[in-house]
């Protein structure tokens, strides 16, 4: 399932319009139907917004996205093989964490340096953990 199909089966879920989810995550009603559409690729932060309107984890947004599948070095956008034999070792870098990492998007685009991905695992992990330490 890709993340749009995934976010549209979540809202219907829940009962809500566009309109409704707009509302509560203060996001615009065409963004929030772009997402859906898979036309824009939303950022962390936008996933946070939605996730915190579903009352849910940004791990329970993307969980069951196929994004881009089991992806191969080749296969990874610039900068991503350098971050991972850079630090997949030391941070225990999963293949789960690979694949979510290549799902989104930090501050409204995709990184393209081993510093920027690492940005974005960091942050990532930053809000899974405060997350957890929630529930």
């Amino acid at each position: 399932m890709k993340l749009g199909q995934r976010l549209r089966l979540i809202r219907k879920e829940h009962k809500l319009t566009l309109k409704e989810l707009s509302q509560l995550s203060r996001l615009s009603v065409p963004y929030l139907s772009d997402m859906e559409r898979g036309v824009v690729n939303p950022s962390i932060d936008t996933l946070q917004k939605v996730a915190t309107a579903y009352n849910v984890s940004v791990k329970d947004l993307i969980s069951g996205v196929e994004g881009l599948g089991e992806s191969s070095s080749t296969d990874y956008p610039k900068g991503f093989q350098s971050f991972l034999e850079q630090y997949e070792t030391p941070h225990g870098i999963t293949n789960d964490w690979k694949e979510s990492l290549l799902k989104v998007s930090f501050r409204g685009k995709q990184p393209t340096t081993p510093t920027e991905w690492l940005e974005l695992y960091l942050y990532l992990r930053r809000i899974l953990s405060s997350e957890n330490d929630n529930k």
